[in-house]
């Protein structure tokens, strides 16, 4: 099951690199060797095209409760949540990422068939496209999958979208803080998580 998902995101990366490196090529080749520096670009060439992030937030969990409580009784969860981020610059309008994130609660999902699915400090994964429509602001989305951070014979796996904005604040240096909120559609419920990244472009 883990082979196959970590397949899955790999195909993801190399079709999302193939077609956006067409893309520049072919947009390139339409400039006839004219091109204009802009600011992204300038950035990304001081800087490098690489970005590591440190995340922290809370993801909000409206199908959560706790073990004392029913699902009735509870309001959904706020749970701290760390993560971690990688970037790749492909052009100055697309980047290709990683994005993993570790939520640090234990608590109870009530699922379709009326089963109590127990999660336990939950890792989330996924690989994703970011799109900057204007400076600094991005659109990103991609497919992963959710996982227990450390998994016993009652783990359960599940298929993972996330969708999200981002808005880069360039500090100095390549050094870059970043407020996100992010959306994931799974597949037994959803939640979604806002904070912000603390990275570096190298």
């Amino acid at each position: 099951m883990y082979l196959l998902k970590f397949k899955t995101i790999v195909l993801t990366i190399a079709l999302m690199v193939s077609s956006l490196a067409m893309a520049q090529h072919d947009h390139a080749a339409h400039n006839d060797g004219h091109h204009h520096t802009t600011h992204e670009e300038e950035h990304a060439v001081a800087h490098g095209k690489h970005k590591i992030a440190a995340f922290v937030g809370f993801t909000h969990v409206d199908a959560a409760f706790y073990e004392h409580e029913t699902q009735e009784e509870s309001t959904g969860k706020w749970i701290p949540t760390l993560g971690f981020e990688y970037y790749y610059t492909m052009s100055k309008r697309f980047d290709l990422g990683l994005i993993a994130d570790v939520e640090l609660d234990n608590y109870y999902i009530r699922t379709g068939d009326e089963n109590d699915l127990t999660r336990n400090n939950i890792l989330v994964m996924a690989a994703v496209a970011r799109y900057k429509p204007i400076h600094r602001l991005g659109v990103f989305a991609g497919p992963g999958f959710e996982t227990e951070f450390i998994e016993d014979e009652e783990s359960k796996s599940f298929f993972v979208f996330k969708v999200g904005l981002d808005y880069e604040v360039e500090i100095e240096n390549g050094w870059e803080i970043t407020p996100i909120i992010s959306y994931d559609f799974k597949e037994e419920y959803a939640s979604y998580s806002f904070g912000v990244s603390v990275g570096k472009r190298f």
